[in-house]
């Protein structure tokens, strides 16, 4: 079971404190958002948090508020993270990089702790906020500031599919192992990415002036889904988008990135996940790789220990041997004390 989780609550906190409790709480969990309310002495607001690394899974609920994340300090930064809000109850008004979403129950949007934001909660809210480092999620979509504040709305089929599954996985976290959880948290952010790379490809909120982020994002989503296939290249990307392969090496060039290099980026990090689950421990380290593209063994042991400093085989011993071990059932005691 899975009983990394904590709950905090104003329910114990008397009335006239609960605001400046909740105040501190959100500062210091929300990477120093500064929260107002004019609910007075009829605030009240609970948070509970769900953990599984490198992610975070909140479940908030609260009376009306405003929360605002002020440029970050100099010592936040490196803590930038991407916050994924699933709205339950209630509506919120989010503002970031000249966006303005409203969200109501269903709907989804992002917002990027390296900028300032705002969001408003005018009457009694309920949300889920999957929290992601900012790092990891860019390695996905690349320009995040081209998402922030876009609402994918509930009608859009990715979009609800992807709230219903996070709604699930808070509800029943405590039911599964760390491993599981990792796991499943990983297929979260695979749908958030679908689901916003989804309503980027219909043309919701973007300009003409930022096409060639559209293509680009466009063409993440055609590799995100097509790693397994051995034939997924650079030209294939290009004849999926309908432009050169030149053109399309520009557009990656813009994140610092050739198209080769992000496939293959894409790749080892699944055969990697794959190798430190322990239920594919049995799994061939070749089976594994060919499964996501590879087809040259010799290739991938090299690819995959320059990026992650040691042999695939080595990796798995190391990253199994760390997981922590089953315990074994108390024996059962007869009334006479003994084994049965």
């Amino acid at each position: 079971m899975n009983d990394i989780q904590n709950v905090i609550s104003t329910r114990s906190i008397s009335p006239s404190a609960r605001l400046s409790f909740w105040q501190r709480q959100v500062g210091s969990l929300l990477t120093q958002l500064e929260c107002t309310s004019a609910s007075g002495d009829n605030f009240f607001g609970s948070i509970k948090l769900h953990s599984s690394a490198p992610t975070t899974l909140l479940e908030i609920e609260a009376a009306s508020h405003t929360i605002v994340r002020a440029m970050p300090r100099v010592a936040q930064v490196g803590e930038e993270k991407i916050f994924v809000c699933i709205q339950i109850d209630g509506t919120a008004i989010v503002e970031q990089d000249g966006r303005q979403g409203v969200l109501r129950a269903g709907d989804m949007t992002l917002l990027d702790t390296s900028r300032s934001f705002r969001a408003d909660f005018p009457c009694e809210m309920g949300q889920l906020v999957l929290q992601v480092p900012r790092s990891l999620f860019r390695k996905q979509v690349g320009a995040v500031e081209r998402l922030t504040a876009m609402v994918v709305p509930v009608e859009n089929p990715l979009g609800k599919i992807t709230g219903e599954f996070v709604q699930s996985l808070a509800r029943d976290f405590e039911r599964f192992s760390p491993a599981v959880v990792q796991r499943l948290n990983e297929q979260a952010l695979d749908m958030v990415v679908m689901a916003f790379m989804s309503s980027v490809e219909s043309g919701q909120s973007i300009k003409p002036s930022v096409t060639r982020s559209t293509l680009a994002y466009r063409g993440r989503a055609f590799i995100e889904a097509n790693l397994r296939n051995a034939w997924l290249s650079p030209a294939a990307v290009a004849e999926h988008l309908g432009i050169s392969k030149r053109y399309l090496s520009i557009i990656f060039a813009a994140d610092g990135l050739s198209v080769e290099r992000f496939i293959r980026a894409r790749r080892l990090q699944k055969c990697a996940r794959d190798l430190k689950d322990a239920g594919q421990a049995i799994r061939p380290v070749g089976d594994i790789a060919f499964a996501w593209g590879f087809n040259n063994l010799t290739h991938f042991s090299q690819s995959f220990k320059a990026t992650f400093g040691k042999p695939p085989r080595e990796y798995r011993q190391q990253a199994l041997s760390e997981l922590p071990q089953a315990r074994e059932p108390a024996p059962l005691r007869t009334s006479a004390g003994g084994p049965e």
